[in-house]
């Protein structure tokens, strides 16, 4: 049975896209959102690692990224998609192609968490 994950919600009940602080902790939440994201428009997909990446940088984004190929390969948390997992394995296996090979700074890493969307 797949585990059932909750991800935060801003006081108007969207959920977090880019949290002002990123943990361990939350690690499934990341994966579960960039992967429902993703599911639902490549576009977006694209866009929210890029923009999470231009808050917390590439160590944090290409962690992700791993995690998310292996929630893909190896299920263990519930997702609402309306495709299927493998169907988006190479969309994921692409994002960390082109991240591993770019700079933090190609992305407006900014080191002012203030930019931050609330």
């Amino acid at each position: 049975m797949l585990r059932e994950v909750r991800v935060d919600t801003k006081p108007d009940g969207r959920p977090v896209n880019v949290p002002l602080e990123v943990s361990d902790d939350k690690m499934e939440q990341y994966v579960k959102r960039f992967i429902e994201t993703a599911d639902y428009n490549f576009q977006d997909g694209s866009g929210l690692v890029s923009l999470f990446r231009s808050f917390h940088g590439g160590v944090w984004t290409l962690r992700i990224l791993e995690a998310v190929l292996n929630e893909l390969k190896h299920p263990s948390i519930q997702l609402n998609l309306q495709g299927s997992r493998d169907e988006l394995l190479p969309f994921f296996q692409e994002i960390l192609a082109r991240h591993q090979n770019v700079e933090d700074a190609d992305f407006g890493y900014p080191h002012d968490r203030s930019r931050l969307p609330m």
